[in-house]
């Protein structure tokens, strides 16, 4: 075992470093006060195969491990969120169903479109009565013909108002919960389904997240994703690819406040030594590398094992690496915040900002609550087979 990135991959990352640092990061602010994202960074993130870093080559993607697209993740995230929502939407969450569940002639429709960012992917799970409880989804699929026809609404969809193709996921047997869900593959423009209300979030500004409506939308039934009933398992498969991301992005935002925290204490001055030299400061900046360290070697490995062979484990250690990400990235936004003092807390600094950007990381894709659900559940099992009788 070692702890060195194969030299492709190294390489990878700083190339990656370098486009944030010159092409994404000077139009943070101006994506902050106008929720505008310019058009010359999106052409970067497409040229730079960001909207299709895990996509197979086949499908003009990249091609990379999920670890050489989690580092790729890492990067990003030390730019304004909104470059990710866009982009990162579109490798995992977005794309996945597609990838892995449906047809060929759906697959070549739109994987290539999704992995080159001439489309944008959204992924519709949420409902105004289901969230953490996704299995409660009220949206109904009818089987008509050679059609589904859907009905209901979704919220906080991510992308919404700029996606050309959605993951739908509806049911079509209520009483069986999540063994009566389905998956689609919905196209924007199809007669039926309409953009609802933008939802104004804390933070996010550049990425809009909306409701999304269903009134009698016809699909043709090649774009079932699946089969029938499996839905549930589906959205799940795809949400370990958006938690091992996510674990990645935590770690990218919170190496960028840690580097803004090291600028200040190693600057500013109090009582007649630079705040480096207060012990108890100290303690505070190594209290933030110990625990960012922890966090990124959670999401490697996550990233490792989501490549392996092994679906359990591929999802404990996704729920693992978002919920350590999230809870560390949090915690060091707060620390950072509070070691610049009142000018942390102004909007002169991108502090507050990345602070209101990684709270929701605790709430979207999976709560803390559901990932330590999972973990728990994870130890128990692994517990159980260690202790069982020969």
């Amino acid at each position: 075992m070692h702890f060195h990135l194969p030299n492709d991959l190294a390489i990878w990352q700083n190339q990656v470093r370098e486009f944030v640092r010159a092409e994404l990061q000077p139009h943070d602010r101006n994506v902050e006060e106008t929720g505008r994202v310019p058009a010359a960074a999106m052409d970067g993130l497409r040229r730079m195969g960001l909207f299709g870093t895990n996509t197979p080559k086949q499908y003009g993607g990249l091609g990379l491990s999920m670890l050489g697209s989690c580092l790729a993740i890492e990067e990003v995230a030390k730019a304004h969120t909104a470059f990710y929502y866009l982009s990162g939407v579109n490798v995992h969450i977005g794309s996945k169903a597609i990838e892995f569940y449906a047809t060929p002639a759906v697959r070549d429709r739109w994987l290539p479109e999704l992995a080159s960012g001439r489309t944008i992917g959204a992924f519709a799970l949420t409902e105004p009565g289901a969230g953490s409880d996704a299995a409660r989804i009220t949206t109904t699929a009818r089987r008509d013909g050679a059609h589904y026809v859907l009905n209901g609404q979704k919220t906080f969809i991510t992308n919404a108002t700029v996606a050309g193709v959605f993951t739908v996921f509806a049911t079509l047997d209520p009483a069986a919960g999540a063994k009566g869900i389905a998956a689609f593959a919905v196209e924007a423009n199809t007669p039926g389904l309409r953009i609802g209300r933008t939802v104004e979030m804390a933070a996010g500004r550049g990425s809009d997240h909306a409701e999304v409506i269903f009134e009698n939308c016809r699909i043709p039934q090649e774009n079932l994703l699946g089969q029938e009933g499996e839905g549930f398992a589906i959205a799940m498969r795809c949400l370990d690819a958006g938690r091992t991301h996510w674990g990645a992005y935590c770690v990218g935002a919170a190496t960028q406040l840690l580097s803004y925290a090291l600028d200040h204490v190693s600057t500013r001055e109090a009582f007649g030594r630079k705040l480096r030299d207060h012990q108890g400061l100290e303690w505070t900046i190594a209290d933030m590398t110990s625990s960012l360290h922890a966090a990124r070697l959670v999401a490697y490995e996550a990233a490792w094992r989501y490549d392996q062979d092994d679906a359990a484990a591929r999802t404990a250690a996704a729920a693992l690496s978002k919920y350590a990400g999230a809870e560390m990235v949090q915690r060091v936004a707060d620390t950072t915040m509070q070691l610049f003092g009142g000018s942390g807390y102004s909007k002169d600094l991108p502090i507050e900002r990345i602070w209101r950007e990684t709270r929701v990381v605790r709430i979207l894709d999976g709560t803390s609550e559901i990932m330590r659900q999972i973990i728990a559940r994870n130890a128990f099992r692994t517990h159980e087979r260690r202790n069982a009788s020969p």
